[in-house]
């Protein structure tokens, strides 16, 4: 038989009976069928519409409308994966700025004048955060909050911070003081918000107060790297609109039921 007509009996799963942690065979049945690929992200009458989209954070940023989105909320991935790379190849520094740079010219395009970002990072790639996003964006504080993840011995300091960039479009921000917090709590230092997770996962009440300061109800929250979901479920919550993106399959249909479920 020539090799063009043989029938590929490749697995549809890596482990087809192994779902990701926290997912059932009866969570994929329900919720396989329904997972979005980016390219679904369209306006509808003039209109976006919510959703979870599996694929390329910056496909899916460049189907999305200029001046469409309120509010960015995201934590970029370490190594991210197939942008000018190889399967199984990793990218090179200079290759991992130039795919940071050019996310983050879409996630500018996409803001709406009023709107803003925030941008989570450790500290190895913080001052590279603040050099990309003062290219384009006005930097208006790095905050800092208690990502208390398990980490290895060491023999000298143990980080135990998470840093967030924020910086918006303009000068001419949605920005919501708390009249009701007390002053310390109105500062760049965020301690009473933790993460005990050992993966360092990002609480839902640190989306919670990001959408509470920077964002009303029925505003449009875009998540493009939305891992296991925390911010869609605090969108949901807090009545915002959203729409988030991942490039892991099972990690949206994880949020898919994290979502239903809140």
């Amino acid at each position: 038989m020539p090799e063009h007509e043989k029938e590929s009996f490749d697995p549809l799963f890596s482990h087809p009976l192994e779902p990701a942690e926290g997912l059932t065979i009866s969570d994929l049945n329900r919720y396989l069928a329904a997972v979005q690929s980016v390219d679904d992200i369209k306006l509808v009458d003039g209109e976006l519409s919510e959703g979870l989209y599996h694929g390329d954070a910056i496909m899916g940023l460049q189907k999305l409308p200029d001046n469409s989105i309120d509010l960015i909320v995201t934590n970029p991935p370490q190594s991210p994966r197939g942008w000018n790379t190889s399967p199984g190849e990793r990218m090179t520094l200079q290759d991992y700025y130039a795919w940071n740079e050019t996310w983050l010219k879409e996630a500018f395009r996409v803001l709406k004048n009023t709107g803003a970002i925030y941008l989570f990072c450790g500290w190895r790639l913080s001052g590279m955060y603040h050099g990309l996003l003062s290219n384009q964006f006005k930097v208006q504080t790095r905050i800092t909050w208690k990502n208390r993840k398990v980490s290895q011995a060491s023999e000298h300091y143990r980080n135990k911070l998470g840093d967030i960039w924020f910086a918006s479009k303009t000068n001419s921000f949605l920005f919501r003081r708390d009249e009701e917090s007390r002053q310390e709590e109105d500062s760049n230092l965020w301690p009473e918000i933790f993460s005990d997770d050992k993966h360092g996962s990002i609480p839902a009440a640190l989306y919670e107060r990001i959408l509470k300061s920077s964002s009303f109800k029925l505003n449009w929250v875009l998540d493009p790297f939305m891992g296991k979901g925390a911010s869609g479920t605090a969108a949901k919550n807090l009545g915002r609109r959203f729409i988030g993106i991942d490039l892991d399959k099972d990690r949206v249909i994880l949020t898919m039921k994290q979502i239903d479920q809140s």
